[in-house]
Formats: C-alpha cells, sequence, structure tokens
C-alpha cells in the first residue's frame, strides 16, 4: 500500500469500529518503539530493583531474568497480534472491548488505569531522590513529595504540547538508557571486575527449611517490576503511522531491547560489586556502595543525571499511554466527567483534558505517600498495586484473545501468530496466572505490609465490580421508568 494511502485506510479502519481520527497520526516507529521502551525504563527497573533481588536471593537471582523475559515475551506476541487487530487508542480497555465485550473491557480497563495513574506517582516519587542528590538537597518527606510534583508538572507539560514532544522526551529517554548502560558498564569492566562469573552461582537462603525456592521466587519480583510497559505502543496506536504494522513491532522491539539491557546492566553489576556481602545487607544502598567504590565523584554526577533524565522520560511515557486511556472511556461515554475528558486540543490534536487529569490524580497519589495509619504507609500501598493491577489485567487479555483463538478467530490484522496462536497464549497464561499469584504472595505474611498487593486489588477489583453493579441497577430502573411506546391501533400486543 502505497504511503499516502496509509492514513486513509487507518482513517477507514478506525470508523468500522464506530470512531472518528480525532487525534494527531505523527508517531514514527522509532518514536513508538520510545514510549515502550521508556515505560519500561531499564535504567528505572535496575537502580530501583537491583539491590532488592541481590538481597532477596543473592547473585543467583540474575537466573530469574530469562524466566521472566520469556513469559512476558509470550504476553508481548499476544498484544502484538491484538494491536495489528485492533490500533485504537485505549489498547487493554479497547482490546477486551472488542474481544469479549464492552464490560470486560470496562473491567480491564479499570484494573489496568489504575496501575498506570499510580505507577506515573510511583515513577515521579522514586525519582525524587535522585535528583535531591544531584541537587544537594537534604530534608524532610515533604521535599520529596515537592520534588516529585514539580518533575510531575514538567512531564505533564511536555504531554499537553502535544506528542510530538512527548515523543522527543521518549527519544532521548531510549538514547539516555542506552548511554547509561554504556558508560556504567563500560567503566567498571574496564576497571576490572574483582567477582569471578561462578559468583553468578550463589545463593542466599531464607532460612525457612525450604531451601532456596522462596528466596527466588520473592527475588523474581526484581524483573517482573521491570519487564512490563511494551503494551504502551497500543495504547497510542491511532497517532502511529501505519500502526497495524508498526505497533507490533514497537511492542516487540521495546520488549527485547529492555531484556537485553536489563540483563546486561545487571550481571555487570553483580560482577563489579566490591564485595557481595556488604552489597546484600542494604537494597537502598547497594547501587550507591559499587558506584562509590568503582567511579570517581564527575562520572557519578553523570550518572544521576542520566538516571533523573530516565525516571523523567519513564513518567512522560507513562502518562502518555494512560491518558488515551482515560480518552477512550470518555470517548465511549463510560466513565463520570466523560463530556470534558474527551475533547481533544484542535491545534495538537492531543487529549488535553485527560492528560490533566492524570496529572492531578498522580498528585493526590503523591500527597498520599505522606500518610500513615499506624504502620501502613500509603507509599507501600501504591508501589504494591502498581504490578499487582498490570499483571491481572495482562491475564484477562490473554484470556480474552483465547477465548476468541478457540472460537476460531485468527486476527484480522497484517502481524499473526497464525497456528502458533492459541499454544503462545497458553504459554502465556502458564507464565502469566502462577506469576500474579507470586507478586500477590504475602510477604512477610505476619505483617501489614505483605499483604499490600492483595488488599489493594481486592479494592481496586471491589469497586470496579460494584460501579459495574451500581451502573446496571440504574439502566434497569431507567427502562422499568420509561413508558412503553404506544401500540398501534389493531396490533396484537
Amino acid at each position: 500500500m502505497p504511503a499516502s494511502h496509509q492514513p486513509a485506510a487507518e482513517d477507514a479502519l478506525l470508523e468500522k469500529l464506530g470512531y472518528r481520527a480525532d487525534l494527531k497520526r505523527t508517531l514514527s516507529l522509532f518514536a513508538n518503539f520510545g514510549i515502550a521502551f521508556c515505560y519500561i525504563s531499564p535504567v528505572v527497573g535496575v537502580y530501583s530493583l537491583f539491590g532488592y533481588g541481590l538481597n532477596a536471593a543473592g547473585p543467583a537471582f540474575v537466573w530469574g531474568i530469562p524466566l521472566v523475559a520469556v513469559g512476558q515475551l509470550f504476553v508481548a506476541l499476544v498484544f502484538a497480534e491484538v494491536a495489528s487487530a485492533y490500533p485504537v487508542a485505549g489498547a487493554l480497555y479497547q482490546w477486551g472491548k472488542l474481544l469479549i465485550g464492552p464490560r470486560y473491557g470496562w473491567m480491564v480497563g479499570w484494573i489496568y488505569g489504575w496501575a498506570l495513574l499510580v505507577t506515573i506517582a510511583a515513577v515521579d516519587f522514586a525519582g525524587a531522590p535522585f535528583l535531591a542528590q544531584l541537587l544537594r538537597l537534604d530534608g524532610p518527606p515533604v521535599l520529596i513529595v515537592g520534588i516529585a510534583a514539580a518533575l510531575l508538572l514538567v512531564h505533564t507539560i511536555f504531554n499537553v504540547v502535544g506528542v510530538k514532544a512527548s515523543a522527543f522526551i521518549t527519544k532521548l529517554g531510549v538514547l539516555g538508557e542506552v548511554s547509561a548502560t554504556i558508560v556504567i558498564a563500560g567503566v567498571l569492566i574496564a576497571g576490572g571486575l574483582p567477582q569471578p562469573a561462578s559468583v553468578l552461582l550463589e545463593t542466599a537462603g531464607t532460612g525457612t527449611g525450604l531451601g532456596y525456592a522462596p528466596a527466588f521466587l520473592a527475588a523474581l519480583l526484581s524483573p517482573v517490576w521491570v519487564f512490563y510497559g511494551f503494551e504502551s505502543a497500543g495504547d497510542v496506536a491511532e497517532e502511529v503511522v501505519d500502526a497495524p504494522r508498526k505497533v507490533p513491532r514497537a511492542v516487540l522491539g521495546s520488549m527485547l531491547g529492555a531484556v537485553v539491557v536489563t540483563a546486561f546492566l545487571m550481571v555487570t553489576l553483580v560482577l563489579a560489586a566490591p564485595s557481595i556481602p556488604d552489597a546484600m545487607k542494604d537494597p537502598a544502598k547497594t547501587i550507591g556502595l559499587i558506584f562509590e567504590a568503582r567511579l570517581g565523584r564527575g562520572l557519578s554526577i553523570v550518572m544521576l543525571l542520566l538516571i533523573v533524565f530516565a525516571y523523567f522520560s519513564c513518567a512522560t511515557a507513562i502518562q502518555a499511554a494512560c491518558s488515551r486511556l482515560v480518552f477512550a472511556y470518555a470517548r465511549d461515554g463510560v466513565i463520570p466527567g466523560a463530556e470534558v475528558l474527551k475533547r481533544v486540543n484542535p491545534k495538537t490534536r492531543s487529549p488535553t483534558a485527560a492528560l490533566w487529569f492524570t496529572g492531578v490524580i498522580a498528585l493526590i497519589t503523591l500527597c498520599l505517600t505522606l500518610l500513615d495509619v499506624g504502620k501502613v504507609n500509603a507509599s507501600a500501598v501504591i508501589v504494591a498495586y502498581a504490578s499487582t493491577g498490570i499483571y491481572v489485567s495482562f491475564q484477562l487479555i490473554v484470556t480474552a484473545f483465547l477465548v476468541q483463538r478457540l472460537r476460531g478467530w485468527k486476527g484480522e490484522g497484517p502481524f499473526s501468530l497464525g497456528r502458533f496462536g492459541k499454544p503462545v497464549a497458553v504459554l502465556a497464561l502458564l507464565y502469566g496466572v502462577p506469576m500474579t499469584l507470586n507478586i500477590c504472595w504475602p510477604r512477610p505474611a505476619g505483617e501489614p505490609a505483605g499483604w499490600f498487593p492483595v488488599a489493594s486489588a481486592v479494592v481496586i477489583i471491589g469497586s470496579g465490580l460494584a460501579l459495574q453493579l451500581t451502573q446496571a441497577v440504574r439502566r434497569s430502573s431507567a427502562a422499568r421508568s420509561t413508558p412503553a411506546p404506544p401500540r398501534a391501533p389493531g396490533r396484537a400486543p
């Protein structure tokens, strides 16, 4: 198909699905890839979670990376086929609706949407201490929240300016992620790695009498929390040129790229640790300990700059994806305030109202991190739900895909798994369902924090079901109160 005809064909596909082309189709394959890759953000994931994985299970935790990567690749393949058939803004919400039905899609989007909203706040909150360190600021928790709010405001403005501005940030984010990986790994390797390769087989027990399995399962959460976000390429599909072909490539490319960067960086950091026992003591200080021992002050500042920008571009990408989900809901008229939230700026053709809405909700979430109710901190609840909501919504879409495949659906886009569709979906569920249970497994069971993932999921899913039930009751009441149209004379009842 000639390039000049692509927009018309894509607009026709949108019309077939019941929508107008309200958003501006300007994103290239690299821009679409950049949004997904920056959402995954290997650098953010590694610096946030490397210490946790090492502390939980010792150096051998890195062998969880290929396990999680292969499992998520099955999920990404399913998403790539669905995105090729349904390149519509809102991704998981639309996919669930088009594969199963409106109520199913609404519930998937509700679970997924809250995960995105809290993740925006979580990423800004996690990046704020690095910026504070760079600016040599030290103060109470409210200072960190203030810095996080400033980051939130800046990337919201970039997103409001238009998808090209946010794409510019995420393109720079890709370059920053790659540069940070090359510079860090290059310096560490050039200085000589103090640990032998055999250290990657060293384990740390849990003291439970159950061997290494509990520790390894806990450490698996480190790569689990890294390897998602590839689906965001589909959230902005209506703004991608030749979306049926390019969005699947962005989904798979961002996932594979993140695996390579994460594995290389985590293995290098293990081998670069001056002392494994010291590095395992405090997860929050693991990266700093390695950097202080191997990098000079000047290079440490450069690393901080790259890390801060990685967090910033990550939050920018997540907000771009989340706003398109809110826009998709509003366009269908299935959330309160739909008339406002579906508005598109006529100049930039971006969902401005939805963007400001995500910013406000993220700001409220940031403020909640200051709350402590007894031993329960709101920040811990926010982080706990992020991955739980993502994984639950992922399994719902894979299930919907498998149901349709069993009914004979073979995809309607240029990217198709063909006869491998059903086995890939089964493998995705065989990975995803047990891993979702692993995420929700109370750790430690004797403390409130161990139950945060389960409790937060119950609250979000329960509230979604309650809203659906309320809407069904209202529709039923409205139908009963509406008088039936008069019958024509002489016609049988």
